[in-house]
Formats: C-alpha cells, structure tokens, sequence
C-alpha cells in the first residue's frame, strides 16, 4: 500500500498525519508520500529530513488534484493499493489493516473508505469526546458492518490496484479533491466496481469537518457536461430509509420513484439485506449508474407506464419528486394500486410555508432559484396541511410525519413570533420547516 498525502498550506496537519501512521501502520510494503501543492510554509525543509517518507514539491505551483496524483504515480512509478488521505485525518489502531480487509474481502471491490468524526452522513461515526479517546476506545468498540457506498470521501480512498490500472488516470479537468474523487467512484461503478466504507476503520479528523471549502461552481458545471445528470446524489436520504420500521431480516419490496443515482436504494439494501428494490429514474445517465445497485428502468412517472404487477411492493418512495409534478395526486392514485395491502408511501416534501420564503414575500420576492425551496422546476408548493389533504385525497392514511428543520436566523426567529401574534391557526413549526417526510399507509 502507497499513502499519497496532499497538502496545502498544511505543515502541522501533516507532522501529525505522519506521526500517526508511524505509531498505527499495522500493514506490510507500506509506503508514504507527502506531496507540496502550492503551499509556501517550511513543510519542505521538514519533510527532507525524514527517512521514511518520500517527498515531492509540485515546481509548477499549484496544480490540479487529478494531475497531481497522476503526476505522481508516473514519476514513483506507484504500484500496489494507493490510499490517497487529506492531511487533517489522523490515524487510529488497526484503520490501515481494517481498510485493506474490506478492499480485498471480495473480488468486485475497487475501492473502501474508512469511519470519521469528521466525512459526512454514512461514513460519519461519532461517540468519541476527542483523538486520544478514539485512539484507547477503538481497541475497545465493536466493529461495524461494512457498507456499500456510491461515492466515498476523498478524505481518505483506498484504490485496489486493479481498479486504477483498469481505469487509469484521474481526471485533470477537476482542480479540487472532491470533484477528483466522485468523477473516479462514479467511472469505478460504470466499470462494476463496488464502493465500501469500512465499518472496523476509523480516522480521526483535526478540523471541524474533512470538506473543502469555496469549491470552485464551474467544476460543477463540468462534471454535469460530463455525466448529463444535474444532481448527483451520493448521499442516502436517511430520513426516507428511517421511514421502514422493519426487522433488519425482512424480506421487503421497495419502489423509488426518481431514483437519481440510486444511493437510498443502496442504504436500504444495507440496513435490509434481504430487501429486493427497484427504482424508476428519468434521466438515462442517473438510471445507467443506479442500475448497477437495483433493477432501476427509464421512466417518467407521469406517463403512467409502471411495468410492474399490482400489489408489488411495501413500500414506494418519493424523494423530493411529488413537487416536481402536473398532477402529484393522480400519481399517488396511480401508484397506490402496485402497494401491497398495508403497504406505504414515503415522501420528502419541500414546505413553502418555511420562513424564508415568508421573509422575502415581504421584502417583495418570490425569486426561483436552480435548487432549494423555489427551484425553478417546482410545479406544485406544498405546506403541512396542504400535504395532509393531498395523502387523505389520495386514500391513504399518514402514519408518520416529521419536520426538517435547518438553523434560523434570531431575525428570522422574531419574524416567527411577530406572525404568531397575528392570529391564525399556524403552529411554529409550519414556519421552522424546511420540508416534511411522510409515511402514508394505503387504505384497504
């Protein structure tokens, strides 16, 4: 295994980042490379002392994530796993040794991300107060199952060399870490490679969080040219997926309706691996990668074109898409006859009641923008109680319904309270709410 440590302006980070490898390394033919991107600290003049690790200063100034690796395993000619880790993560007991078991632990595996105080939603393990007591409190802790992924965190990736001479070379067209790695995963699954977080894995994190920050937007735009999606969803719905109240063993059948790239399906698979799941996606480009994670078909809803048996499934979902439609009721009318009996929908649905919205009403706006509250391809506004109507018009009965709140402003706040004490039957969680997720039984 190759550790490729890339850093900016981080000379403290990576005296740290290789002080913990020398203590935890716990792998054999381990090689660490420290590699100077554009910083102007004395990282160098450290760095040449050590006997340990290799060095390499990029002399063209800072230079694109993707051409630095590349640049890097042509001119070490790396061989092996690569294990490429931002500075601010640290290491804990048995994380290298843990990490490679998951990358090798099957043939179809191409790449395996560690647990972190510090990556976000699946790859997120919390519990310890601080580094030293994650280092004495892993030893202890319970190992967790491993998870498959559709993007890992480029905080820390180990790359099976298969996968990267299979693949080749990174993408130079990205400049930041982060669009590096989620172009890579995504090529990795159009290739059949599977992505897995490494339960029994931990690093710790030095900073708040392992993002980048002021990512540059046209990166973005580039990466949709690329692949034709707009959204790129890597991340679980984990309120969705909290919806199913199972045993984990359950055989249970479930349909998401505008899957995008099909990562809830994947953290359904993984809490219930007995589940069978399908999913409907409208763009091809997100349906192709979601294929590889469940039996996802090109559909658009509103066609009415469901090739599926009535009384299919347990569960349909509806991710952030009813507000997407002409006529959100017919299709729920529509799907209700592929629900079992007892089955259910579950939705995440934006509210427009939120106090944000309400404040620039007042201000005289009502201005759509490319994602959020009003973006530009909402169809249909929805507040708490329109969303009741809607499911109670459709036959099914809700069975839960829970508010997603975001932080507000102590502005905002005083806004709440001035329009409470106007009257009016509005609770202050219709203004708190960013958007609701609803499990709706299908009434017999």
């Amino acid at each position: 295994m190759e550790i490729v440590i890339v850093a900016d302006n981080e000379e403290e980070y990576v005296k740290l980042s290789v002080e913990s490898i020398r203590m935890f390394a716990d792998v054999e033919d381990l090689g660490v490379t420290v590699v100077e991107n554009g910083s102007a600290d004395s990282l160098g003049e450290w760095a040449k002392e050590q006997t340990d690790i290799t060095y390499v200063y990029m002399d063209e100034g800072r230079t694109p994530f993707g051409r630095v690796l590349n640049q890097v395993r042509e001119a070490l000619q790396l061989k092996g796993d690569m294990l490429v880790m931002r500075a601010c993560l640290v290491l804990t007991p048995h994380c290298l040794s843990g990490m490679l078991k998951t990358l090798h632990e099957k043939a179809d595996t191409g790449a395996a991300g560690p647990m972190s105080n510090g990556l976000p939603n699946y790859q997120k393990r919390e519990g310890f107060a601080d580094y030293k007591e994650a280092v004495n409190g892993i030893w202890q802790s319970e190992e967790l199952p491993d998870k498959s992924a559709a993007e890992l965190y480029y905080g820390a990736v180990l790359f099976k060399q298969e996968a990267l001479e299979q693949l080749g070379g990174f993408d130079e067209a990205f400049s930041s870490a982060s669009y590096v790695i989620k172009d890579y995963c995504l090529r990795m699954i159009e290739k059949g490679w599977r992505l897995k977080v490494s339960g029994s894995s931990f690093l710790w994190c030095l900073r708040d969080s392992a993002y980048e920050q002021n990512i540059n937007a046209s990166e973005g735009e580039i990466l949709k040219k690329k692949w034709g999606m707009n959204y790129f969803n890597t991340r679980p719905n984990d309120r969705l997926v909290g919806m199913i109240r199972e045993d984990g063993d359950k055989v249970i059948h479930v349909l998401e309706i505008g899957c995008d790239c099909g990562v809830t399906l994947l953290e359904i698979q993984n809490r219930y691996p007995n589940a069978r799941t399908y999913g409907t996606e409208i763009n091809m480009s997100a349906s192709q990668i979601a294929a590889h994670f469940a039996d996802v078909i090109l559909n658009n809803i509103e066609e009415e074109k469901l090739p599926y048996a009535p009384e299919t499934f347990d569960y349909i979902i509806f991710g952030d898409v009813l507000e997407h439609l002409r006529d959100p009721l017919r299709i729920l009318c529509y799907c209700r006859s592929f629900l079992k009996s007892g089955g259910c929908v579950i939705a995440s649905i934006p509210n427009v009641m939120h106090i944000s919205v309400l404040k620039g009403l007042l201000d005289g706006n009502f201005t759509y923008t490319d994602e959020g509250l009003l973006d530009k391809t909402h169809i249909h506004l929805f507040t708490a109680n329109e969303i009741v109507k809607m499911f109670r018009a459709g036959s099914f009965t809700i069975r839960d319904m829970e508010a997603v709140g975001l932080p507000i402003s102590s502005e905002n706040q005083m806004l709440i309270d001035k329009l409470l004490s106007c009257g009016g039957k509005a609770d202050r969680q219709m203004y708190e709410a960013f958007q609701y997720v609803v499990c709706a039984q299908k009434q017999e």
